[in-house]
């Protein structure tokens, strides 16, 4: 088999070029996948322009090599190309909530274990206006942490790295102003929210479980909306009720499953971010966003079952 990686050599985990160096060498000297392409990103968007440049049978694979972000480009990429090539992911990010919901391999031998196996499942990727994402849209409270942590504290310090900052940023993003309103065939109502999101996989943010019902084979959006509340009578129960995966019962929280979302400001509303997969979108508000079933054909691991 021909392989291509598409690598950003300046994601998060210390050790990636020793587990690169690993796989391509067991790759080629196995003869799994004798020939390999490396391309290295050096700025936004690199790995987004590689991947939409492919054709169809060109390549067997490509890999996603970096965090979120980078997978975010890979499968905008890929999707644009309409080339069909199944991607598979090696996560080097901070979080990788993805890979983390889909069990792909954390060590070198277990990739190349999947790729020699070559198993593929169908998933489904989420649509914001013109541009794609495979596990989340977020926008509102802590939702910018992403890009206020330097990329030596996330080498370093990991998940804490965000924790610690959202710590700070905290009492700041108290006083945003989002009063929003959801259009969708399941939901329609004005809000006054903290953050919402809308997820393809159930982990978001290091929480395994933070959208329950999620799943990347359903044809199905679950958007989860933190109403306005006062934290000091209402957060304490909510965090109970998160961590015990109960927090869709809430009062402060609207969750629902669709197929198609908009969300339009009010005038009450400030310019927010809207984060797609760790990556921001530009024009902001106002945004339709809607699911493309099975557009992309991932490689996993073979079931044990």
């Amino acid at each position: 088999m021909k392989g291509l990686f598409i690598i950003n050599p300046s994601s998060g985990k210390q050790n990636i070029e020793t587990m690169l160096k690993e796989i391509t060498s067991t790759l080629i000297l196995e003869e799994i996948s004798p020939q390999i392409d490396v391309f290295y990103t050096k700025k936004k968007n690199d790995a987004k322009n590689r991947a939409a440049r492919l054709q169809p049978g060109e390549y067997d694979y490509v890999v996603s090599v970096g965090g979120d972000g980078t997978l975010n480009e890979v499968t905008n990429g890929l999707i644009l190309s309409n080339s069909d090539i199944p991607l598979a992911i090696i996560s080097a990010g901070t979080v990788n909530d993805f890979a983390t919901y889909m069990k792909l391999p954390q060590t070198a031998s277990d990739f190349c274990k999947m790729i020699k196996e070559f198993q593929t499942k169908r998933v489904d990727v989420g649509k914001v206006n013109n541009e794609y994402f495979i596990n989340v849209l977020a926008a509102g409270m802590l939702t910018d942490i992403a890009y206020k942590v330097p990329k030596d504290k996330k080498a370093v310090l990991g998940k804490m790295a965000y924790y610690l900052e959202g710590v700070k940023e905290f009492p700041a993003q108290l006083t945003q102003n989002m009063t929003l309103e959801f259009q969708s065939k399941e939901y329609n109502d004005t809000q006054d929210i903290m953050l919402f999101l809308v997820a393809n996989s159930k982990s978001v943010g290091g929480f395994g479980d933070a959208a329950p019902l999620a799943s990347v084979s359903d044809g199905y959006l679950d958007v989860l909306i933190v109403k306005k509340m006062n934290l000091f009578l209402d957060a304490p129960d909510l965090v109970v009720k998160f961590l015990q995966g109960e927090h869709p019962k809430h009062p402060a929280i609207e969750y629902f499953q669709t197929k198609e979302l908009s969300v339009q400001p009010t005038e009450k509303t400030a310019e927010i971010a809207i984060d797609y997969d760790g990556e921001i979108l530009e024009e902001g508000l106002p945004i339709d966003i809607s699911i493309i079933p099975e557009a992309l054909n991932l490689i996993i691991l073979r079931s044990k079952n």
